[in-house]
């Protein structure tokens, strides 16, 4: 799958809004779907890199797969880890749960937490991670299951009527199933349509299926960034914003990434592609892990621009440690040892 800087770039803006929605700016309370960004977008990357491999080679080396998963996200998670372990006892000494929360988060549970009431108060963002870890250890397996059936109609089919059956059973469970909104964002079973809605779209386009040429006018585009700005309008944890708006920003992420696959040098692409914000999208994944306890440490309710520059200073300067000392060099290092892939029948 050659790389698209564009990524990358809406990559930058799906932390930015994160970074706005945890530094508590004024008139966009819903700022946090930066978040699904990020969900639609790994569905989607996932599945192509898994596509490309089976393509080329006629399978899909899992082992291999969660090394490099592995490899990618474990290291940034354990420097956080270990600047918890050194600072919270001081910051927060009123706290009585940091190890409760350090073993949580590494194990990546924290979602888990939450929805039974014991979240890890000073990682809170860490729900997310528990999400997309979930996914990457059941969706590969999936895949290649969708892919053994070698109709690629009924593949889509049996995916898009799962994606459809969970928005139901998140909207029912909301408005007549008593379940709250708060236990609703963090729970697997109400969160991973979006990355299922990703990986949809990542089959549809791995397979070099044809894209309706009325899909793709600039009103249609306009008309997604509205729905997204319309959606940060309206709390997160608001029932109706769970039951309606999360499904309508899925659709328009989705939107977006086939555009951008559509239209790779288009305006948008171009304007996502600009190397500073490409540079934010690569850092992104540090500045996600360190931006909350920084944020959360310096609130100050009355000045919230103040909380909002200084916690995403300390984060920018973590996430550039991480992203060019441990990261890179990682990834420079590592070794691909061979295994037995996984083939199809």
């Amino acid at each position: 799958m050659p790389y698209s800087p564009a990524l990358d770039g809406l990559r930058a803006v799906a932390i930015l809004l994160v970074l706005l929605f945890h530094g508590r700016m004024p008139g966009l309370p819903g700022a946090n779907v930066g978040v699904d960004i990020f969900f639609v977008l790994s569905g989607y990357l996932i599945t192509r890199i898994l596509l490309a491999e089976h393509q080329a080679s006629g399978a899909v080396d899992l082992r291999r797969f969660y090394r490099q998963r592995l490899w990618r996200l474990t290291p940034p998670l354990l420097l956080l880890l270990l600047l918890y372990a050194l600072f919270a006892p001081l910051l927060w000494p009123d706290y009585y749960f940091h190890i409760r929360d350090w073993i949580v988060v590494l194990i990546y549970q924290a979602d888990l937490a939450l929805v039974f009431g014991m979240g890890p108060q000073m990682m809170l963002h860490a729900w997310s991670l528990g999400i997309e870890e979930r996914f990457y250890l059941l969706w590969p397996p999936a895949l290649l299951g969708l892919m053994a059936l070698r109709n690629l109609r009924v593949a889509l089919t049996l995916l898009l009527a799962g994606i459809a059956l969970l928005g139901l059973w998140r909207m029912t469970a909301l408005q007549i199933g008593g379940v709250g909104s708060v236990e609703a964002y963090y729970r697997f079973d109400m969160r991973i349509s979006g990355l299922l809605l990703g990986a949809c779209l990542g089959m549809w386009i791995g397979n070099k299926l044809p894209v309706p040429e009325q899909l793709l006018r600039r009103h249609w585009l306009v008309l997604a960034w509205l729905v997204l700005l319309a959606v940060m309008l309206y709390p997160t944890d608001d029932k109706g914003r769970l039951s309606f708006g999360l499904p309508l920003v899925e659709v328009t992420v989705l939107y977006i990434l086939l555009w951008l696959h559509c239209r790779p040098h288009g305006l948008l692409g171009k304007m996502l592609a600009w190397r500073a914000l490409v540079y934010v999208g690569q850092l992104s994944y540090g500045l996600y892990l360190f931006h909350y306890p920084a944020m959360e440490y310096l609130k100050l309710q009355h000045l919230w621009w103040l909380t909002l520059l200084a916690g995403t200073a300390v984060a920018f300067v973590l996430a550039m440690f991480s992203h060019h000392l441990i990261e890179q060099p990682i990834r420079r290092w590592r070794k691909r040892p061979t295994s037995t892939p996984v083939s199809l029948p």
